[in-house]
């Protein structure tokens, strides 16, 4: 919220300040007025980060907690070796951390396909660190980066084929809705995603060629994912 943001604050302690000097009282009486409501402002601004940043550790914690006791890897993918037993890499973005909140009802009728969607954000962020790190080469590592978006993809609209009507109606709540809703928002998310890495290929590692993220050969398969 922007009235906890501490460069909003300042301009209203500003405009306060101009406000009650103007009001003819003086210097000094505006100056304690103000320290007043600085410190009484500044300090509930603390107290709503501090519990935003609680929520947020109480949310990868109830991630973790979920894959603790996964061993199997549910791919062939080369670049999935082990599964996590924590979150090292998810958790710089919240964006996605919602996301893969949001349909955690799925666990009630397949806990694995939940399990595996936290496989594949986690290593999709990691990717994408990586990537404008260096610490992955952009022209082996964006391919890669590409296919795990769509394998995202592909495991979401998987999820259509096993929710039951009836949840609509046990729980209060329209998983369809809720579920496309993901769809929508991730794959516009990672679109962007998409965007920077190309920008950071294109004008800072002087990268001539990246896969073709636009346009693609007719595919059936593939007709929801870009």
């Amino acid at each position: 919220m922007i009235i906890y943001n501490y460069y909003f604050a300042i301009f209203i302690l500003v405009l306060f300040f101009f406000i009650i000097s103007n009001k003819n009282t003086s210097i000094l009486l505006s100056i304690i007025i103000i320290i007043i409501i600085g410190y009484y402002y500044f300090n509930n601004i603390n107290i709503y980060n501090n519990n935003l940043k609680s929520n947020f550790t109480n949310k990868i914690k109830l991630i973790e907690n979920e894959i603790k006791e996964r061993k199997e890897i549910n791919t062939n993918q080369y670049i999935f070796k082990i599964f996590p037993t924590e979150i090292k890499y998810l958790d710089k973005d919240s964006y996605l951390i919602e996301l893969l909140l949001n349909i955690k009802f799925i666990k009630i009728f397949d806990e694995n396909k939940w399990r595996d969607l936290i496989l594949l954000f986690e290593k999709f962020m990691k990717l994408y660190i990586f990537i404008l790190a260096d610490r992955y080469d952009i022209n082996k590592y964006f391919q890669t980066f590409l296919n795990i978006r769509t394998l995202i993809i592909k495991e979401l609209y998987s999820i259509f084929i096993i929710i039951p009507q009836k949840l609509n109606y046990t729980y209060n709540l329209n998983p369809f809705e809720e579920l496309e809703k993901t769809i929508i928002d991730f794959r516009k998310y990672s679109r962007k995603m998409i965007i920077i890495i190309e920008k950071y290929g294109f004008n800072k590692k002087n990268v001539y060629y990246l896969e073709d993220t636009q346009f693609r050969p007719y595919d059936n398969n593939n007709l929801e994912i870009y």
